[in-house]
């Protein structure tokens, strides 16, 4: 599989995906900020309100140091990878990569973009397609592996792993 700048950004980028629910939050939080700007009372929250709800639009494309320059960083992203999970291992390989490791060494994972990305400690993460997964019958137990190994990214918990 060759993944894509845009595929890359949705597992990665810092703000999540825009969705309906959340385009829909957005646009009521301006209108509420337009209606403070009538009222010299609330004047100074309609633009504070205005103002923060146009950063949180335009933040992640403003930032040069985000998942995008990261996407052109990394060499190995420039080629089609092959990843891959087995009873004792996660794997990523390429025409320039072939790299392995326990499931020991899995540090987090996550699912977002309708990926499920393994973030193992010394090789580079491995992604797997949730609906491919799920088509062939192993989403279960490759998500019941992650969650033996890691905490699942941004999840607080101690880690599972010793």
């Amino acid at each position: 599989m060759k993944l894509t700048e845009s595929e890359y950004l949705d597992v990665w980028a810092l703000a999540p995906a825009r969705t309906l629910p959340g385009l829909i939050r957005r646009a009521a939080l301006a209108v509420v900020g337009v209606i403070f700007l009538f009222s010299p009372y609330t004047l100074l929250l309609g633009i504070v309100v205005l103002i923060l709800n146009a950063l949180h639009l335009f933040a992640p494309k403003l930032s040069p140091a985000g998942a995008s320059s990261a996407f052109h960083q990394h060499k190995y992203l420039r080629d089609a990878l092959t990843c891959g999970v087995s009873e004792r291992r996660l794997w990523v390989r390429s025409a320039r990569l072939d790299a392995s490791v326990s499931w020991q060494m899995l540090v987090t994972w996550r699912e977002r973009g309708g990926w499920l990305v393994l973030s193992p400690s010394g090789v580079p993460p491995v992604y797997l397609l949730i609906n491919r997964l799920k088509e062939e019958g192993l989403y279960e137990r490759v998500i019941d592996l992650a969650r033996e190994n890691a905490n699942e990214f941004k999840s607080g918990g101690p880690s599972r792993a010793s």
